[in-house]
């Protein structure tokens, strides 16, 4: 299922189109995001600002090279940025109030650099996630690097193969490859808000070349554990 979007926003239009790749859990692939001068602001608004990646588990935050090989930096939220946050926020469609983005964050990811399988919902934290994440790629000029969510069941469509997906990938699951300007939009829960064990991902490692992407978290301040997860 395929869907043809206009995005307007005062004198501003961007089309883009987004297809669905899985239903359980959510996964759809988003083509033509960002525009090319969009995808560019962003990576002038990191450029020489990047500091090492931690990773997080309820209130410990660590660096790990072994899990995660990465850089980041918060970009600061322009018109440009609030425009890209608003798109976001409308290609989801209805959310509660209490749903609200994080700091945008570009991510860069050298020759080597990796993040291991991990999910985007937190298991520590009681009250309070993240429900939807955007993957966004800023630059494909890279070879590996690709999005795997290992436990989405692997499909082979020459439509897809020949540039989304590498349907030849080693890997188990479903690989997104690195197209810059385009999106990985998931959810992160089950319609019912419980933690999703499918959405496990991991960004694989860039062989050679440098992939630098914008991560996009929609945080609901009123979710709630349910009964019974750990």
């Amino acid at each position: 299922m395929s869907k043809h979007i206009g995005v307007y926003t005062n004198t501003h239009y961007h089309g883009y189109e987004s297809q669905i790749v899985s239903r359980d859990p959510l996964i759809m692939y988003i083509n033509n995001f960002l525009s090319i001068s969009e995808a560019s602001h962003f990576l002038h608004l990191s450029e020489g600002k990047f500091q090492p990646s931690p990773l997080y588990r309820g209130d410990d935050v660590l660096i790990d090279e072994t899990r995660r090989l990465s850089e980041f930096v918060e970009v600061k939220r322009d018109d440009l940025v609030k425009r890209v946050e608003r798109r976001a926020r409308k290609f989801q469609g209805w959310r509660r109030k209490s749903t609200q983005l994080q700091p945008p964050r570009v991510q860069k990811y050298k020759e080597g650099g990796f993040l291991d399988y991990h999910y985007d919902w937190d298991p520590l934290v009681d009250d309070g996630n993240r429900v939807t994440t955007f993957m966004i790629y800023l630059t494909d000029n890279c070879t590996g690097g690709e999005t795997n969510f290992s436990r989405v069941k692997k499909f082979k469509d020459p439509r897809w193969c020949s540039s989304i997906l590498d349907c030849n990938s080693t890997y188990p699951g479903i690989t997104f490859r690195p197209v810059a300007g385009s999106a990985v939009f998931w959810e992160n829960m089950y319609p019912n808000g419980s933690l999703h064990d499918k959405v496990i991902h991991a960004a694989l490692p860039v062989l050679s070349g440098e992939k630098i992407g914008l991560n996009l978290w929609f945080w609901d301040s009123e979710w709630k554990k349910s009964q019974g997860e750990t």
